[in-house]
């Protein structure tokens, strides 16, 4: 089927809604995308959601689910019909059941549980009790594991056989008796192989997997330098307990990218997307840094108020504050973005620490000198002083390699202490180059012009 915008898929379905054709319209949803008619049943109001749900084939109905809130799938599974909520609940992987369910209050939570198969529930708790940030809580447990001593015609025959309710097809795992993972093999080289050939003959024995209770941005990293698609997960023994699929890794990624860019800009993460976020909340996420700030800022004043004299002696140093903070913050904020990312990325770590000190001394000197010279220029036509263009110029240098070394420096000293990263924002490495570029500033200042 042609793609069309959600705009047409509203049109298209709210025209079968109104002429209630009821096959037609079925017929249509079932050439959807799970995706598609997630936005669509945000798109109408709560009967015309049940019954485009009741209309869709279950197993797409749970993936459909699965892209909407938390709040939204309880809403709609608890208004369906039973029968309904039954066909879609035994589709739904045993992961986003238990996503669902441990999101939601614990009696909306027994009414979800007491509509999921009987079969599904020890695989739903057993998720359960891992938290929801770690391997355990992205696994799922619906993947092909085998023996090494099997034949390629009897994993064809086990894949035909329970291959529906796999959920992660790719790769078939290998484990021995105690169900510790010993090999991997790919379901094209399975197919490709001569039914008579062995696991062992075909499997690769360096297995690359994650521990269940690994950070879910480890697992992240793994999948994304391996290219894999999927990643299993071990126990402590090494026992394989569930795989990680990458379209739980790619939310994942999403998930702790967006909370790092709020707090680069200086906020705390909202736990709803924006246009669902209420004024109050948008305000409580805010008002914290806001005020961290200002309290900050506050010396600042207090260093304009100690040189007061100064700035009364050369009333032109007062006209190059804001060029010389400004370029500071700037130079520090590009340092310390460039070394979060590296650090997200696992290019550097705190052992780096003096190799990226010297780097940045070096970069803040080359930067210094370029700025410097159009500084002193700049200053002197402005300033009408030669000495106020040498002290700006200078300070300039100065300030440049502060400012790139301490930007640089803080998110990797804040990890030692347990600290993000990316709390060290611009807003923050601004503010702190405020006030020891002010010093510089007029210290330089005090010393070149011979100022009291």
């Amino acid at each position: 089927m042609k793609y069309l915008g959600n705009g047409s898929l509203k049109e298209t379905v709210q025209g079968m809604l109104l002429s209630r054709s009821e096959e037609e319209l079925r017929d249509f949803l079932h050439e959807l995308q799970p995706f598609d008619i997630a936005m669509l049943l945000r798109g109408f109001e709560e009967a015309q959601q049940l019954r485009i749900l009741s209309l869709t084939s279950p197993d797409i109905a749970a993936e459909a689910l699965e892209h909407l809130d938390h709040d939204e799938q309880y809403r709609l599974l608890d208004h369906s019909a039973d029968d309904v909520t039954r066909s879609i609940l035994a589709d739904m992987s045993d992961d986003a059941v238990a996503d669902l369910v441990m999101a939601i209050h614990p009696r909306q939570a027994q009414e979800i549980l007491g509509r999921v198969p009987e079969e599904d529930i020890a695989d739903i708790k057993l998720l359960m009790t891992y938290p929801d940030d770690t391997a355990g809580g992205l696994m799922s447990l619906d993947y092909i594991a085998v023996r090494q001593d099997w034949s390629v015609d009897r994993v064809i025959k086990r894949f035909r056989k329970v291959g529906r309710e796999a959920s992660i097809t790719n790769y078939v795992y290998v484990v021995d008796l105690q169900g510790r993972l010993t090999g991997v093999t790919s379901l094209k080289e399975v197919l490709l192989s001569d039914p008579a050939t062995l696991v062992s003959d075909i499997m690769y024995t360096k297995v690359v997997s994650v521990p269940v209770d690994a950070d879910q941005e480890e697992a992240a990293k793994l999948l994304s330098r391996y290219d894999f698609v999927a990643l299993p997960v071990t126990d402590s023994e090494g026992r394989l307990v569930g795989v990680i699929a990458v379209d739980d890794i790619l939310d994942v990624i999403e998930e702790e990218d967006t909370e790092d860019i709020h707090k680069l800009g200086g906020s705390q993460p909202l736990d709803e997307p924006y246009m669902s976020s209420s004024l109050i909340d948008l305000v409580k996420k805010r008002v914290g840094w806001l005020l961290v700030l200002f309290i900050a800022e506050a010396f600042t004043g207090n260093i304009l108020k100690t040189y007061e004299d100064v700035l009364s002696q050369v009333v032109a140093l007062t006209f190059f504050i804001p060029l010389l903070t400004d370029t500071g913050g700037n130079s520090g904020s590009q340092a310390s973005t460039l070394v979060i990312r590296a650090m997200a990325l696992g290019e550097v770590t705190l052992k780096d620490l003096t190799k990226i000190l010297w780097k940045e001394v070096r970069v803040g000197a080359a930067l210094g000198l370029a700025m410097g010279t159009a500084g002193f220029f700049f200053s002197w036509v402005i300033g009408g002083s030669p000495g106020v263009a040498l002290t700006v110029s200078i300070a300039l240098v100065a300030i440049l390699i502060v400012s790139s070394t301490v930007g640089a420096v803080l998110p990797l000293i804040g990890t030692r202490f347990g600290v993000d990263p990316a709390v060290f924002s611009a807003p923050l490495i601004t503010t702190i180059v405020d006030a020891t570029g002010l010093l510089i500033y007029f210290k330089i200042a005090c010393r070149i012009l011979d100022l009291g």
